[in-house]
């Protein structure tokens, strides 16, 4: 305390400076009065000493100067009351829960100590700040930017300062460095403390070994990580537990090796006699999800069932499994799911009902789609924009475009963030329902409004004008594709191709094709059967057979594209030319399936040749041969005309 000279009554104190009396030396102050520093990872059962009323006192005052005049703050405020911050104090103001979660004033107030040279003399208590601080900047790491920066310098300062200080760490010190480098991600600082741990003679508890697992999992060093994890496994007194097994299995789920987390699950099960829980599973359900394997997603909820885990599933499992579901065609599975769920007590949310709806609209279930909307409204659940685009998509598809459009201007006038699947949606349906110029409509507003129009809501829009009979606007599309950068694809050209060809435009049809192969767009299979179908009707086929033998080196081998050929062509009546067709196939050595002949017959006789189809069904043609001397030939399908 600051002492007071005593003036006796009735005298002046002289004011000269030579009779002032020296000031007292500054008073070091400790956190807790008359005790020792406790450590400061002390027994979580011992009670807490009454801290020093100058601990409140100087983090308030942290927590309110700006960083910019905080020493001059501190030195003005030592000065003032003649005390010096002690290192324990320093130590226990930065891992106070004040400070501790405010890790840019704990930095600025360590930064700005009057006397931090005195933490050096006191390597504990300067451990345990740069321990506090590490703590701080990870567990609030969004509170400070460039946060993994700051921790980095910290950590390069400590180990700086080499054993002289870290000679003094304790399991409870190590322990907490570690869980905050794993947290940060930081694995080259997460392994050199891993590194001074041991040098210490400390001895890892399973708590510190699953933290390292899990720093190293974060930072993708997976082959690392399972070095770890197998050296848990030979050590009785660490052996993996269910956490160090979901971390591994993470850790493979995110490098997308999932084959390795099903051997770890099994291993799990079977070695370690262990039974997985409820982050196990989600690990797993979420992966098989990513990957589209649904069966084994459904698979590992329905463990989670039959192990009796269903109060303890976790919303997002069910909003994986009845995803799940939906995706793989049971649409009727996923509502049993979502009723049960309901049960158990777990509500339900927007992207379980969405799915269920999305699903239910794909298999035409129009009244089932619809009446989950409406009870997705009553439950009071917000409906966002992807929702209301599937619900829009779904109108369209049932063909029920007014209530579409209305659902659409009801979204624009609620304010949802209506995007361009909205429109595309939209324009389909109407497209689909022969009303294109209501589609045409909506292409312009969704161009007016700013939207861009991908490859797919072209393609919608010049299908809907082809199949409308208007080639000329369907082309004029195409170019304004072509001239807004939107990349064409083989859909957009085989739209085109079948539209020209369908009104004896075939040259047009046969520059379209040519621009696609310039452009390098690798054929279908679709493609070449619409090409080859338009050149057999209009008699040639040659040119056709000609094309197809082009698009082998391209790595396009159609399998049924001579009999997509033969069978159009006997559509049309026109056998002889099938049959020419199939003789020259078998010239280049190739076989006619079976399956050709009774295509034709069929043909045959439904166009009213009974003879030529009993001719056929009884001779050898397509499947036998003559002998002409020593020289066997097949027999000739044009024989059936002569």
């Amino acid at each position: 305390m600051r002492r007071f000279c005593h003036v006796p009554r009735g005298r002046r104190a002289s004011t000269a400076p030579h009779d002032h009396q020296p000031l007292p030396p500054p008073e070091w102050i400790e956190p807790y009065p008359d005790l020792a520093d406790p450590s400061p990872y002390a027994s979580a059962s011992s009670a807490p000493p009454t801290p020093s009323p100058w601990l409140p006192r100087v983090i308030s005052l942290v927590l309110r100067s700006p960083p910019a005049t905080l020493a001059a703050d501190l030195r003005a405020f030592c000065k003032t009351f003649l005390i010096r911050l002690s290192p324990a104090f320093v130590a226990a103001a930065l891992r106070s829960p004040q400070l501790n979660s405010c890790p840019l004033p704990s930095l600025h107030f360590f930064r700005s100590l009057p006397n931090g040279a005195d933490l050096l003399a006191h390597p504990q208590s300067f451990l345990s700040c740069y321990v506090s601080l590490l703590h701080s900047f990870a567990r609030s790491r969004d509170a400070a930017p460039d946060a993994v920066g700051q921790v980095r310098l910290l950590v390069a300062e400590l180990r700086a300062h080499g054993d002289a200080v870290l000679q003094h760490l304790t399991p409870a010190s190590s322990a907490s460095l570690i869980r905050s480098l794993a947290a940060l991600g930081l694995s080259e600082e997460l392994l050199w403390a891993w590194q001074a741990m041991r040098l210490a003679g400390i001895e890892p508890s399973r708590l510190t070994y699953n933290c390292l697992l899990d720093g190293l999992v974060n930072a993708g060093l997976l082959d690392t990580a399972i070095n770890v994890f197998d050296a848990m496994s030979t050590e009785d007194r660490v052996r993996p537990d269910v956490v160090s097994y979901n971390i591994l299995i993470k850790g493979y789920c995110r490098a997308g090796r999932t084959q390795d987390a099903m051997t770890r699950f099994a291993d799990m099960r079977e070695h370690a006699e262990l039974a997985p829980d409820k982050v196990t599973y989600l690990t797993l359900m979420q992966r098989h999800y990513s990957e589209g394997t649904f069966p084994q997603c459904i698979a590992r909820f329905q463990e989670m069932e039959e192990r009796g885990m269903g109060k303890e599933i976790p919303q997002h499992a069910y909003v994986l499994v009845i995803g799940a579901l939906c995706k793989d065609g049971k649409p009727f599975e996923g509502m049993a799911v979502f009723e049960r769920m309901l049960k158990r007590g777990c509500p339900a949310n927007a992207a379980m009902y969405t799915a269920l709806i999305d699903s239910m609209g794909k298999f035409g279930r129009e009244k089932e789609a619809m009446a989950l909307f409406e009870r997705m409204k009553a439950s009071g659940i917000e409906l966002d924009a992807v929702t209301y685009g599937v619900v829009v998509n779904c109108l369209c598809r049932f063909g029920n475009m007014d209530e579409a459009l209305a659902c659409f201007r009801s979204c624009v006038e609620k304010g949802v963030a209506v995007n361009a699947i909205f429109y595309t949606s939209l324009i389909d349906g109407f497209g689909k329902a022969g009303i294109v110029d209501q589609a045409q409509e909506l292409f312009m507003e969704m161009v007016s409004k700013g939207f861009v129009p991908d490859s797919y809501c072209y393609n919608v829009l010049i299908d809907a004008l082809v199949k409308a009979g208007r080639t000329d606007d369907a082309c004029a599309l195409y170019k304004r594709m072509e001239d807004d950068g939107c990349d064409q694809t083989v859909y957009t050209y085989t739209i085109l191709i079948d539209g020209l060809f369908k009104e004896h435009k075939n040259e047009e049809a046969l520059k379209f094709w040519d621009s696609m192969i310039d452009k390098g767009i690798t054929p279908t299979a679709a493609a070449f059967r619409v090409l080859a179908n338009g050149l057999c009707l209009s008699g040639k086929f040659s040119r056709a057979c000609r094309i197809l033998d082009e698009l082998a080196p391209m790595g396009v081998i159609p399998e049924t594209a001579h009999e997509d050929m033969i069978n159009v062509l006997c559509k049309t009546g026109r056998f002889k030319q099938a049959c020419k067709l199939a003789d020259g196939i078998v010239q280049k050595g190739r076989e006619i399936p079976g399956r050709v002949r009774t295509m034709m017959i069929n043909a045959l006789r439904k166009a009213g040749n009974t003879d030529l189809a009993v001719k056929l069904v009884h001779s050898k043609i397509g499947i036998g041969y003559e002998r002409s001397g020593s020289i066997k030939k097949r027999v000739k399908f044009q024989t059936l005309f002569e």
